[in-house]
């Protein structure tokens, strides 16, 4: 099995959320090594210092694009990173960010972790219009979304997303992930994927 994650946060967020994609993902990755399972990072930007987190997971690569600047990041992984899935059998896509690719292939399932609407509110107005495009989009293109507590379960019920798509998988204060919630999210991709 294929998984693609949106590793935006995994390199270059340093606050107890990188900590927690970082973590889960090499979780999920040492639990299933050898098993078929290969994790494929996918960011337009990987900053050096978490670069070296995943060098002894022999199961997990990395993508960026080709290119550079801001303008060309933004591009690349809201509108063209689909083809690049496709080419490499990605079968299921994991929106760490709360976020998927625009026109995400029918073929590939979706997975995306919410982790609260609450903390968007108080970005600029701009900002905010945008975020919930995107937020919009993500909640109905996915299959499944992954809500880290029962708080995020009721926010995104009350703001009108299918209920049925939500699953809650606590994420711990400090930011840890044990077996239990890598277990969980892996469950998750075999339900979606086989």
């Amino acid at each position: 099995m294929i998984v693609g994650y949106d590793a935006r946060n995994i390199f270059r967020n340093s606050s107890r959320l990188g900590d927690y994609c970082r973590e889960l993902v090499a979780t999920i990755a040492q639990r299933h090594i050898g098993k078929g399972f290969q994790a494929m990072l996918y960011a337009p930007n990987m900053n050096g210092d978490y670069r070296t987190f995943f060098i002894s997971n022999a199961n997990v690569g990395t993508y960026k694009p080709k290119g550079k600047g801001m303008l060309a990041s933004i591009v690349w992984h809201r509108f063209k990173l689909n083809p690049v899935l496709m080419d490499a059998k990605v079968k299921l896509y994991h929106g760490l960010n709360e976020e998927l690719p625009y026109g995400i292939g029918r073929d590939i399932k979706t997975v995306i972790t919410c982790y609260g609407l609450h903390a968007h509110k108080s970005t600029s107005f701009i900002d905010s219009i945008v975020w919930r495009h995107r937020m919009r989009y993500a909640f109905r293109a996915s299959n499944i979304i992954v809500a880290v507590s029962d708080e995020v379960r009721d926010e995104l019920v009350q703001a009108g997303v299918n209920e049925a798509k939500i699953r809650v998988i606590p994420m711990s204060a400090d930011g840890t992930v044990g077996a239990a919630e890598a277990d969980a999210y892996y469950a998750i991709y075999e339900q979606l994927v086989g």
